[in-house]
């Protein structure tokens, strides 16, 4: 079902989504991201979006590499985050294709900054980020990966935002504090929810 009334910490969440994750099926894996993937293109968050700002995903997170390529190849603007390790922040770039893209911090695929325009994002209109997540809430808050890289950008940058994660990672409720940002949507294989405000 993929719901439950959540009274575990984070750190318990974080724990049990990442092995639910890392267990999947390779070929339900595959179904499902195509599902998201065709979900999103349709939806009026990707229709009403000139710029997208996104990760790239990594095995266990929801596929991101296809709405990557698919986003520059009708138009849109593409930028993906540099981590800031000094002071857990986020830098986004525009990048042209996956080609743009290198190992990172975390072993991640993040833009070369060397070839990569950075993104000034207080002059961007029509922008919508794509905020990663191990589990979501009906409220929008999200269990990460415990760093608060997102939380911080998002305090700081007010945009519309859509959390990707599977059907089975939305949960009853997720412990929160001051710091959490949650997102104004959630999208998976199966629907899009929008969180009341």
């Amino acid at each position: 079902m993929g719901i439950l009334n959540c009274s575990d910490s984070k750190f318990a969440l974080r724990s049990k989504h990442k092995s639910s994750r890392k267990s999947m099926n390779k070929n339900d894996k595959l179904a499902k991201d195509f599902k998201i993937f065709q979900n999103f293109i349709l939806s009026d968050l990707f229709l009403k979006s000139d710029v997208i700002l996104t990760y790239v995903s990594s095995e266990i997170e929801v596929d991101t590499r296809e709405i990557i390529e698919y986003s520059l190849s009708v138009g849109k603007k593409v930028a993906v985050p540099v981590s800031i390790s000094d002071d857990f922040s986020l830098e986004f770039y525009f990048i042209n294709s996956i080609n743009d893209l290198h190992v990172g911090y975390f072993s991640i695929l993040e833009p070369d900054v060397d070839i990569c325009e950075l993104c000034d994002i207080d002059t961007l209109a029509n922008l919508l980020c794509i905020v990663p997540g191990l589990a979501f809430d009906f409220s929008g808050h999200r269990v990460g990966y415990g760093k608060g890289y997102y939380d911080r950008f998002l305090k700081k940058y007010k945009c519309r935002t859509v959390g990707f994660c599977y059907e089975a990672d939305l949960i009853e409720s997720v412990d929160k504090n001051q710091y959490d940002i949650p997102v104004d949507s959630m999208l998976t294989e199966k629907r899009i929810l929008k969180v009341l405000k």
